[in-house]
């Protein structure tokens, strides 16, 4: 992501600002104050995954917040990515002068945190060096320049990296506005109108005229990344049931085709940096997951941040809500493993500190969405089953607690609720296309509008199809 500007994400959703929420941390049972310590609760995680389940965050050396960094990411997180010390502009300053210093403190300070380290990235249109674009022709691009910088960086930092985000930011944006009709992955690449398929960023003059860069990059990472490694193709607005997400996945398939990377060793990575406004629904995000695990790729989330228009204790709530249904998609996939939160609080974050969009405040205390990552991850580490879509309010969605948990009303009144009592579709209830209508856990709408039927998807998610 930008040091310094990106558009926002904006994927199809109703827009929610002031909409009531249900929420895990609502029931007694689960912590909604005081400190957090999720280390054990992610163990338990990746116990009942059977792998390793890796929650992180951004981190760069010299951060003005030493001492909360460091028990921040000794205590809650358990993975880290350097925000901006592994970009070409960090790691290759002067055509093949490999300089990873920065690259490897971060990776260091990793370890020092008992923390994993993950790559991000080896290819990006921006933040490039200063010799770049430059006048360097198509053919030495991609047979020289991206075959030497991805393997410098990948064999420098060597095999203990979980995944790499070999490129970043290659489909266009105009995808997005229903134009279904790009389907072919040069053709989602060449609408970002970006180098290297322009000679410089909006020019509209031709470089590379195929995806070769692509593949350059990829089938170097594969020669150079250890074997449990996984490439990642990186990408905002991604997630919805849209042509900008289809895109990426055909991009994804050209690359196994015609880069000869296995699907066991590709991902995608979902960026989301979304707001209360705009984000994908968990329906689409499980049934992309689901797609990509079909393939053998994983699907990871890795730039998450949720930004508000304020920060009254309604936005908090959906924001807690959101957050808690897009880390449910992610565990509740045999093939989410990764998940990366964008810069670890509201003061050290790329959107600003009005825009309010991490887990932790400006003085670095946890907000309602850290407790409700917490409680959802000790609602899956229990065995219980995915909760409804929370973000689409109490009247789709109302979340359980544990047995015998109470929650709070408004009124200061409580109820008990249980995981053992269900709660009724609303007669009538139809879900619309591609919305989901059943699945193991699922309180919402359980018929489909006309012209789509529900049809299983897997144990926990049903969606209405054509």
């Amino acid at each position: 992501m930008f040091k310094s500007f990106v558009v926002l994400s904006v994927l199809a959703a109703p827009v929610l600002s002031q909409t009531a929420v249900s929420l895990l941390i609502d029931f007694a049972g689960y912590q909604s104050s005081g400190t957090i310590n999720l280390r054990s609760t992610l163990n338990n995680v990746s116990t009942k995954k059977g792998q390793t389940f890796h929650f992180g965050s951004t981190y760069d050396t010299g951060v003005s917040t030493a001492s909360w960094t460091k028990n921040v990411f000794s205590t809650f997180f358990n993975h880290i990515v350097a925000e901006n010390g592994c970009k070409w502009d960090a790691t290759e300053p002067s055509r093949g002068t490999s300089s990873l210093t920065e690259c490897l403190a971060v990776q260091s300070y990793a370890t020092s945190c008992s923390a994993s380290f993950r790559g991000h990235n080896t290819f990006w249109h921006a933040q490039t060096p200063s010799w770049l674009p430059g006048s360097i022709t198509a053919s030495d691009l991609v047979n020289n320049v991206i075959p030497q910088h991805v393997q410098q960086e990948i064999q420098g930092m060597g095999t203990s990296v979980t995944s790499w985000d070999v490129v970043n930011e290659i489909v266009g944006d105009g995808v997005s506005n229903g134009m279904f009709t790009l389907k072919s992955a040069l053709q989602c690449v060449q609408n970002k109108k970006d180098w290297p398929t322009q000679t410089s960023d909006g020019s509209n003059t031709a470089l590379v005229t195929d995806l070769s860069f692509v593949h350059a990059a990829f089938s170097t990472a594969l020669k150079y990344a250890a074997s449990n490694t996984r490439l990642a193709i990186n990408d905002y607005n991604t997630g919805a049931n849209d042509a900008k997400t289809a895109c990426v996945l055909a991009v994804l398939a050209d690359i196994n085709q015609n880069a000869g990377v296995p699907y066991n060793r590709l991902a995608v990575g979902f960026q989301t940096h979304i707001s209360t406004s705009g984000f994908p629904s968990k329906a689409a995000l499980t049934a992309n997951f689901a797609k990509l695990a079909a393939l053998g790729a994983n699907a990871m989330i890795t730039e998450l941040d949720i930004s508000l228009p304020s920060t009254s204790s309604a936005n908090e709530r959906l924001q807690a809500a959101i957050w808690g249904d897009i880390l449910d998609a992610c565990l509740y996939a045999s093939n989410c493993n990764e998940f990366i939160n964008w810069d670890t609080r509201d003061d050290q974050s790329w959107i600003g500190t009005a825009g309010a969009g991490t887990l932790f405040d400006s003085n670095g205390n946890p907000k309602p969405a850290a407790f409700e990552v917490q409680a959802r991850m000790q609602r899956f580490a229990s065995g219980a089953p995915m909760l409804c879509a929370t973000a689409l309010g109490t009247g789709s969605c109302m979340a359980s607690g544990p047995t015998g948990g109470s929650s709070t009303t408004a009124g200061g009144t409580t109820t008990t609720h249980t995981t053992t009592t269900p709660v009724t579709s609303p007669s009538g209830c139809l879900s619309p296309l591609y919305g989901q209508c059943g699945g193991t856990g699922w309180t919402g709408c359980t018929g489909c509008a006309s012209g789509s039927t529900c049809q299983v998807s897997n144990p926990y998610y049903s969606q209405c199809l054509a």
